[in-house]
């Protein structure tokens, strides 16, 4: 049965690192923020009810945070980098790393939001006791994707990003 795009885009299906789903993430999903570009507005004295020109200053930053809470080593490789052994035991790299490329989020709603140059910056958060589990904080901050594709599209239901777009991995 075809989706119906209704426009809404809700509930986290999957986050994906270079075409492989990253684990389980708490119930708060994923966060937009960043910061808002800013502007200089140049006035000029023989006109003084609004600015000459306005310049934009700065273009901003787009960044969705979430919190990994399936911490399998696998799973932690992908966002920190290092190794996971035949145990599954996680040794982390000797400097902390962040983790660049093409993330996708696969949306309940059958829309797909490719990001085509994201680097993810990692650290532990919650705790670990009876009330939460211990969970890595994660933030994804788009980057220039280069003249060829632009920071990000949000593919409707039933499309589907090309996998030819994804780096191969070693």
């Amino acid at each position: 049965m075809a989706e119906t795009n209704t426009g809404a885009i809700y509930g986290v299906k999957a986050l994906k690192y270079n075409g492989k789903a990253l684990g389980l993430i708490s119930e708060d999903g994923l966060q937009p923020g960043g910061d808002s570009p800013s502007k200089t507005r140049i006035w000029a004295a023989q006109k003084r009810n609004a600015p000459f020109a306005v310049l934009k200053s700065t273009p901003g930053t787009k960044t969705w945070t979430f919190t990994l809470i399936e911490l399998l080593g696998e799973n932690m490789k992908q966002v920190m980098g290092g190794e996971v052994d035949e145990n599954g035991t996680y040794t982390p790299p000797a400097e902390d790393k962040d983790v660049q490329g093409v993330f996708d989020i696969e949306a309940v709603t059958g829309h797909t939001i490719r990001i085509y140059n994201g680097v993810l910056t990692c650290n532990f958060s919650n705790g670990i006791n009876f009330s939460s589990v211990l969970g890595i904080e994660c933030e994804l901050e788009m980057q220039d994707a280069g003249s060829d594709n632009p920071p990000y599209k949000i593919f409707a239901p039933g499309q589907v990003p090309p996998a030819g777009e994804i780096p191969s991995q070693p």
